[in-house]
């Protein structure tokens, strides 16, 4: 489909896919079809964290075997596909009951668990549904923040799980916050910067929930965003408004990148270069330049959606696609390096760990029995597999 053609019929395209995506991340009662694990490694890269079905798995990066599992199976009464995220002994992670879990990493056990007051959704999600924290989890040192499937951010405290604040935007937050410290911030103090399915980039006071600003995108924002703090600007990958270069010290658009479909994950950046993957399995490398952003190369490697974030290794760019293949091309000019089919969609962003010298990547997939794999990142050999079975 053209860029034309998807502006024009953007906005019944944009309500058709939302709600389509909605069926998908509302399904209750076991694992629906389509159904993809939230993955991430801890700070160390020693293990490999899994959010799916009634579980958070912790795996060993080398070898895949299970290091412990959250909670015990008398109390599996919840369903996890958020990204979890670790960090100070602790792994945060939401559920689809709208709850916000802390876990001890070493052991699994339980450290708190945030319950929220219930309420009934409005929109293009369930009205019968509990919410869903579908986003992963930014930290400050004493909050937490993750949002809502419904349109609502929330602030915890790290200590006891005590609700802070909460935003609320005007439509869902499926993409995980990001959290700017005084360093990080133009400003000199902390930030917070949310996006949402309504369009929008909001920059809040992460100590109080009040919006400083924001910037109307001119697309839904699914994913994640990609700091460049160099530059003092945020990516956000778009559905219909390709990626959006945001001044954040100027709440401006400063450039935008028009990819031939939608942008489901965030970028990934290498030096003065974006890679960007689309759902029409297109694979951009797009320069950082004081013209804008200006495509050197790209790739159709498939007529599947390319939907995580591709992964950089040295001279490789790594991008997983919904038709089985986890693909691995030359940065310099998009040439395939090697191709390996894991015979499960790839839903999932990428994740590298190293293991004596070798590294690997590791996907998630949609696949129970193959839910998570682990290739070797110099010839796409498998190493390990593990199945939720």
């Amino acid at each position: 489909m053209s860029i034309s053609s998807v502006k024009h019929r953007l906005p019944h395209l944009r309500l058709g896919i939302l709600l389509l995506l909605a069926v998908v991340l509302t399904a209750c009662g076991g694992v629906a079809g389509g159904s993809w694990a939230g993955i991430s490694s801890d700070l160390d890269g020693e293990m490999i964290l899994v959010s799916y079905n009634q579980t958070v798995t912790a795996l060993n990066a080398v070898s895949g075997a299970v290091l412990w599992e959250y909670p015990d199976e008398d109390n599996r009464n919840a369903q996890f596909f958020a990204v979890p995220v670790a960090d100070n002994g602790s792994v945060y992670v939401g559920d689809y009951s709208g709850r916000l879990h802390a876990i001890d990493s070493e052991t699994g056990a339980a450290q708190w668990v945030y319950e929220p007051e219930r309420e009934t959704l409005i929109g293009p999600l369930s009205p019968e549904a509990p919410d869903r924290v579908i986003s992963g989890v930014a930290l400050s040192p004493d909050l937490a923040f993750f949002g809502l499937g419904s349109r609502n951010v929330v602030a915890v405290s790290r200590e006891d799980a005590s609700e802070v604040w909460t935003f609320e935007t005007e439509h869902g937050v499926w993409g995980t916050p990001l959290y700017l410290d005084a360093e990080a911030s133009p400003s000199g103090e902390p930030m917070l910067l949310v996006t949402s399915l309504d369009h929008h980039l909001y920059a809040l006071n992460p100590e109080t929930g009040d919006e400083l600003w924001r910037v109307n995108l001119g697309g839904a924002a699914p994913g994640d965003m990609l700091a460049d703090p160099e530059r003092q600007r945020v990516y956000v990958g778009t559905f219909g408004a390709g990626v959006v270069a945001v001044d954040v010290a100027n709440a401006e658009i400063v450039a935008r990148f028009e990819t031939e479909d939608w942008v489901w994950g965030n970028p990934a950046m290498d030096g003065d270069r974006l890679y960007i993957g689309d759902l029409g399995g297109n694979l951009y490398a797009v320069d950082i330049t004081e013209d804008g952003l200006v495509q050197d190369w790209k790739q159709n490697l498939t007529t599947e959606a390319l939907r995580g974030t591709p992964l950089v290794i040295g001279n490789l760019v790594i991008v997983g696609s919904e038709d089985g293949r986890v693909f691995a091309r030359n940065t310099e000019d998009g040439t395939g390096v090697w191709a390996t089919n894991v015979e499960a969609k790839v839903l999932t962003e990428l994740v590298s760990v190293e293991d004596e010298g070798a590294t690997r990547v590791v996907a998630g997939t949609d696949n129970r029995e193959r839910l998570i794999v682990a290739l070797n990142v110099d010839n796409g050999q498998g190493a390990w597999t593990y199945g939720d079975n």
